[in-house]
């Protein structure tokens, strides 16, 4: 016997999801609540064909943190060993945050919107909870 997935209220479609279902997608996984796209051949052929082709992914399931207020520069650059000093406006930085022993807690990309205002694309993780602790642990 094979499980099934049931898909619950919880557990949501993408907007791409009636595309991926069009190009023959085999296998899912749930990731951040959403369906997220596995396999469209077989896991062999799909994996070949990343390392020799290019790929679009469906990445819906990726999250946004935005982080605003007068010490959003001073926050962010708490969450990252990345020097983000000389981050100008607009500008895109792939920035690990790293906890206080310097374990990965998640690897966004942040997006300087101006010094009081950064976005975060996250994967799946409690990003925004732990920025929130961060905050008022040091204050600001």
């Amino acid at each position: 016997m094979r499980p099934e997935l049931l898909i619950s209220s919880r557990t949501r479609s993408t907007p791409f999801s009636s595309r991926v279902e069009a190009c023959g997608v085999k296998a899912y996984s749930v990731y951040n609540h959403m369906l997220l796209p596995l396999i469209f051949r077989s896991l062999e052929e799909d994996y070949w064909h990343l390392c020799e082709y290019v790929q679009v992914w469906d990445v819906s399931c990726q999250r946004q943190v935005e982080i605003t207020g007068p010490d959003t520069q001073k926050l962010v650059q708490l969450m990252t060993p990345r020097d983000l000093s000389q981050a100008e406006l607009g500008q895109c930085f792939y920035a690990p945050l790293c906890d206080e022993t310097g374990g990965m807690i998640n690897d966004p990309i942040l997006i300087k919107h101006s010094n009081n205002h950064w976005w975060l694309s996250i994967a799946d993780s409690d990003v925004m909870l732990w920025a929130k602790g961060l905050a008022t642990g040091f204050g600001l």
